[in-house]
């Protein structure tokens, strides 16, 4: 397979080391330069549903080598005590740790009960730029937050106004644990809709990636973005019950699998039994 070599850059939001990440590979969607992208949450229970999870997740790495795993928080339960990754994080995902897939993470209110995080944060696995950071990979932008109920929104709104102003990629993806838009447990996010969503909007924000909900969830575009919660990582599922929002969901142990091409993004979900239960097609620019 013919790869392509692209140069990845890290903005840090705050002051502690870039992630390490290796080359893209060319996997078009529609012509042109591509990015083959792996998201889950909810993941650190190290129970054999995060392990059957994983096990499809190395499926598909044969399948169609992936170029980055997104860990959208709640990665070590119940505490995010570091001294369980070995449990949480290494041994479900051995084999793509094994063939040097990448990951990068955001911490989820699980995650900060530990020292609020910073283990996780300097676990270099996770390839964590700081508590909030960006990352440009071929035609994609991702710009990972902190949404916890301590998160510093007083430095890292302002940092993620100026990275969204200044970011020259295609498409720009942000990630963070907490859902906006979700017909699942906790329901919709009126504060945080109020504080992220117009800036989605006015910096053409295609994706938003979360967890915390535990379910998979699609939702149709809103104001241009779409929302999408991959909760299904392995802790225990909970209902979920579709709204106007809505375009596909379903409470079941899965994965997102994303490939960024030029002018198209196809999301495809897939739950633990290898089966595929959501594909999609969004257009750069459609409505």
């Amino acid at each position: 397979m013919l790869r392509l070599i692209l140069v990845a850059s890290a903005v840090v939001g705050v002051g502690l080391a870039r992630p390490r990440l290796g080359p893209a590979l060319a996997t078009p969607v529609g012509g042109g330069a591509s990015l083959h992208v792996l998201a889950v949450a909810d993941t650190g229970s190290g129970n054999k549903h995060q392990r059957a999870v994983g096990q499809q997740m190395a499926l598909v790495n044969r399948r169609q080598p992936v170029d980055l795993v997104v860990l959208a928080g709640d990665n070590v339960y119940p505490d995010g005590d570091p001294a369980k990754l070995d449990q949480a994080f290494v041994k479900p995902y051995q084999e793509l740790l094994a063939d040097k897939v990448p990951f990068v993470a955001v911490l989820g209110n699980h995650d900060i009960r530990t020292r609020n995080g910073e283990g996780q944060v300097a676990y270099p696995a996770f390839g964590m730029g700081g508590r909030w950071y960006s990352l440009r990979r071929g035609p994609v932008e991702f710009f990972l937050l902190d949404t916890n109920v301590n998160a510093a929104w007083q430095h890292q709104l302002p940092w993620l106004k100026a990275a969204l102003a200044r970011s020259t990629a295609p498409w720009k993806v942000v990630v963070g644990h907490h859902p906006l838009y979700t017909a699942g447990f906790y329901g919709d996010d009126a504060a945080g809709i109020a504080r992220l969503a117009p800036l989605f909007k006015r910096h053409g924000v295609q994706l938003y990636i979360n967890g915390h909900d535990h379910n998979y969830e699609r939702t149709q575009r809103i104001h241009g973005t779409t929302y999408l919660t991959v909760g299904g990582g392995g802790a225990n599922l909970r209902a979920v019950l579709p709204n106007e929002n809505t375009a596909y969901a379903t409470s079941q142990y899965s994965f997102a699998q994303l490939n960024f091409g030029a002018k198209k993004l196809r999301i495809e979900g897939w739950n633990a039994e290898g089966q595929r239960i959501d594909q999609a097609m969004l257009s750069l620019g459609g409505d």
